[in-house]
Parts: C-alpha cells; structure tokens; sequence
C-alpha cells in the first residue's frame, strides 16, 4: 500500500474502466473523484511492481451537530485480483487515513458537491457485501431516474411566455450571476447547492437555467455539473412554487443534454419521484445504498 500520486491517475482510470461496468464513464468519475478526495487519501495497492487496485476518499469537516465524517469514494480492484483480500485491505487503510484525519465518522455515500453517487449501485453487489462485512450499517436507499431524451416532450414555449407575462424572465445563467446566486441559494436551501450552481456557470456555455423576476431569482436547475449525463439540482423559491417555473427550467436543461447528443438523461439523487415521473415521463432507473459506522475511539 501506498499513497497514490498524480502519475498514477492513467492506471486508475483503466482500472475503473474495467470495474465500474455500469458507468459509461469511469475514467470521468476516477478524475471527478481524485478532484474531490484528500491527498492522504488516495491509497493504491501494489502487486509485483503493478498498481492492482485503488481507494479515494474525502473529507467533510464538523459543522452545527454534524461530525467530522469521511467518505468512502471509490474502491476498485483489478478483476484478476479480486477475491484475494485485497478490496478489504484498501479500505481498511483508506479507514485508517481518514481516522488518522480526525473524522469520528465513516460513510460510503455521496459527499457533495464533488460526488458520482448518493451511496453504492446495488448491481455492484461486492461492494455492497464488502460494506456491511467491514461493519458499515445500511442508511436509506436513494434512487437516481431516467429519462429517455428522444420521447420526453420538452417544449416550453408556451409556458415561458405565460411566465413572461407575469413578470418572470426564464433564461441561460450567466458568469456574472454567481455571487448572488449563490447568496440566494445559501439562503433558500442551504447544502452544496449554490456551490453546485456556481460550478455550472464555469463552463464555456452555462449548463444552468434560472427564473428571475424584477431581479431576484426564483429558481434554478443545473445539469451536467458533476457528470455529463446527470441533471440536477434544481429549486424554487417556496414563494413561488405552484408557478410551473421547475417544470421550465428542468426541460430546458433536458433539451441542452439533447441538443449535446445525450440519449438518456440521469437525475440524480432523486427526491419528488412523482413530479419527474409526470413532468418529463422519468422511470425509476438505479438504485444505491448508502453506509455508515462510527469509528471507534
């Protein structure tokens, strides 16, 4: 075992490639996670001079009531190295690191807003089995939905211009509204969202949508942010919810990852089922457990 270094990275992504089987883009997520992760804790495991599997984990500082808490990333393995003991002792030293960081606490599940999932695949079956041998205790189940771009009736032509007539301006987001975007969401939904929000106007074109009325904003909905093919997050101002803004804002966002040559789009970390089910015609698709357990003092 050692700690991984930047000239490691193009090994990781074949490794991934090779385990994340149900993740198109594993060489994205190794890079969005590497982003994410602590230096001390990007472990590698080594096997005759060959990096045969790696572990990549984060921090979350102590905040209000919340404990110092570390999150388990990403583990991967090289499938002619698997069942040889090699995942358990990964995250046993990748445990040992996040301790030896002062966490009290240990998840596997997504830590935002550098995230790839709200907790494991359940396809990806040994890990799952690995969590809850390593003593890790299941939280509630999340779910991601999908949206199949092709079918989903995503005009919005009429709507804007009913919104247009009351006031409220629906456009792209812009560089300059990254300040006071992120003081409004701060304020309204607290969390990553506004960092999240801020990260999508980074791109050369914004792949953020926002409602406006008289200069204040009532809404946002991201996509492509942490991976390509994920929307979200998305909210609206609880004083002007009822309006039909999300259901804009959110089609809006469908039709760039359209117009991007995406064919199914993933909202992630999904909440409101029924609303995306009925709005964009959304199935349930993936669905993830997350872990916790204490460290021991």
């Amino acid at each position: 075992m050692r700690q991984a270094v930047p000239e490691d990275l193009p090994i990781l992504r074949v490794l991934a490639r090779a385990s994340l089987t149900h993740d198109a883009d594993a060489e994205a997520v190794v890079d969005l996670l590497w982003s994410a992760s602590a230096e001390s804790c990007r472990v590698v495991a080594e096997h005759a001079g060959q990096i045969i599997g790696f572990a990549l984990g984060s921090l979350r500082p102590a905040h209000d009531d919340v404990p110092a808490t570390g999150h388990v990333e990403l583990l991967a393995v090289g499938p002619e190295h698997r069942e040889r003991g090699h995942g358990r002792a990964l995250l046993t030293e990748l445990e040992r690191r996040l301790t030896a960081a002062g966490v009290t606490r240990l998840r596997i599940r997504g830590n935002p807003p550098y995230f790839a999932w709200p907790g494991i695949d359940v396809r990806y079956t040994p890990a799952v089995c690995l969590a809850a041998s390593a003593g890790y205790e299941r939280l509630l189940d999340c779910n991601n939905m999908l949206v199949e771009l092709a079918a989903a009736d995503l005009a919005t032509e009429r709507d804007e211009q009913r919104l247009t007539d009351a006031g409220i301006e629906v456009r792209r987001g812009r560089p300059e509204d990254e300040k006071a975007l992120r003081v409004w969401s701060d304020r309204e939904f607290g969390g990553t969202w506004g960092e999240e929000a801020a990260m999508a106007l980074r791109h050369e074109l914004p792949r953020l949508h926002v409602a406006v009325r008289d200069g204040a904003f009532l809404g946002f909905a991201g996509h492509g942010i942490q991976r390509f093919a994920m929307f979200g997050p998305m909210g609206t101002d609880p004083a002007a919810r009822g309006l039909g803004i999300g259901a804009v804002l959110l089609r809006r966002c469908l039709a760039d990852m359209r117009e991007a040559g995406i064919e199914v789009a993933e909202i992630g970390w999904v909440g409101p089922v029924r609303y995306y089910s009925k709005t964009v015609g959304a199935t349930l698709g993936r669905v993830f457990w997350a872990f916790e357990k204490s460290v021991a003092a």
